[in-house]
């Protein structure tokens, strides 16, 4: 085995432990943007019910006002009555 031999055998090993980190490298960065992927569809899911429950909440509180100005009214007629 000469020296040219020799070093292409040991650049030949090197660039297979290079190779194989950065596979490694790359199946950890497929790893993450497949949890990214999930983690945002899991944050539009969230954003998304939180819209629907701060409607419902609005809606509450306007129903709740209405019912209040209808109590009052109501209150005002009977306190009328009970004059006459």
């Amino acid at each position: 085995m000469n020296i040219e031999q020799l070093a292409l055998t040991v650049i030949s090993f090197l660039i297979s432990v290079i190779g194989y980190f950065i596979k490694q490298l790359f199946e950890k960065i497929q790893k993450h943007d497949t949890m990214i992927n999930e983690h945002t569809t899991s944050i539009k899911v969230i954003e998304t019910e939180h819209n629907t429950l701060n409607n419902r909440i609005d809606d509450l509180f306007t129903a709740i006002k209405e019912l209040s100005q209808e109590i009052k009214q109501l209150s005002k007629e009977l306190s009328k009555k009970k004059d006459l």
